[in-house]
């Protein structure tokens, strides 16, 4: 049985490579190659209190989704289209870190070793496909560490840049949506900076722990783009010759035919697939 199936924690993360590696080089967006990471909560019981923020973004949820539900001919329909559309631009980094909520994984206590955070049962498992190597710890290291000061900044930009819109305000009919767009924004960029200091903060505690899973193996290599890929895979990605050309090296390795299966394995929510589908395309127009 898979690690995914064995699973009882409460809280896990699913590491999708999107590229393949390319030794000693860099992305301008984080390092390479470029991985997906879905970090899966549990989901919150009867017993936990929901505060005002999560009333707010209920809300506001449930109001968006009236406007996709609205005639097409609306201006509310227009206004979701467009919408959902700058949501596509927004990095597939600060979407999968704005999912994760601090107050629904393992307390963090001050300074304990690894070995006494397993005994307490805070180990988050970082499940990943056995072709990827062991330095995916670092790899998330340096992602959340160019993060973490980036969504700082874009919280307190987006923050000071609402109550510019008040103009807006004049127009009728038409609510302020500037406003709510910088609103949005701000708040986004606020969920995952607080989200990566809290993931730097297990990772420096050890509480994450990397676990290989063949099924995603599996997976990766039945839905290959290339046999020359599928032979990679096999063999382990990054160990191809120096001398080929970073053009021939880094090629997209997850295929959007793959992701209903990846949601299968892991009992993730079919809204989950959208977040991977939107990584999967950020990653080709990057490369």
């Amino acid at each position: 049985m898979s690690i995914a199936a064995k699973s009882r924690l409460p809280m896990r993360i699913i590491a999708l490579p999107l590229t393949s590696s390319v030794r000693g080089t860099r992305h301008a967006e984080g390092p390479s190659p470029l991985v997906y990471y879905h970090f899966q909560m549990p989901p919150k019981t009867e017993n936990v209190r929901n505060g005002w923020v999560d009333w707010a973004t209920g809300k506001a949820s449930g109001l968006w989704a009236q406007f996709g539900k609205a005639p097409e001919n609306t201006w509310k329909f227009k206004v979701f289209t467009y919408g959902e559309r700058l949501v596509d631009r927004v990095e597939f980094e600060e979407l999968a870190l704005k999912g994760v909520d601090p107050s629904m994984g393992p307390k963090i206590s001050h300074p304990r070793n690894p070995s006494e955070e397993q005994k307490k049962g805070a180990i988050i498992p970082l499940v990943h496909p056995k072709f990827v190597d062991t330095a995916l710890l670092s790899h998330l290291e340096t992602l959340l560490s160019r993060r973490t000061p980036r969504h700082r900044k874009g919280f307190y930009t987006w923050m000071l840049l609402a109550p510019l819109t008040a103009p807006f305000m004049l127009i009728p009919v038409i609510p302020n949506l500037p406003f709510f767009f910088c609103v949005w924004r701000s708040w986004s960029h606020y969920r995952a900076y607080k989200a990566s200091d809290y993931l730097h903060s297990l990772l420096q505690r050890g509480a994450i722990v990397p676990h290989s899973s063949t099924d995603l193996d599996d997976i990766y290599l039945t839905h290959a783009p290339s046999d020359k890929l599928r032979n990679e895979i096999k063999t382990g990605v990054g160990e191809k010759e120096e001398h080929e050309s970073k053009k021939e090296e880094k090629k997209v390795l997850l295929r959007r035919e793959a992701v209903p299966r990846i949601l299968e394995l892991f009992g993730l929510p079919v809204s989950a697939a959208s977040d991977i589908y939107r990584a999967i395309e950020q990653a080709s127009h990057r490369l």
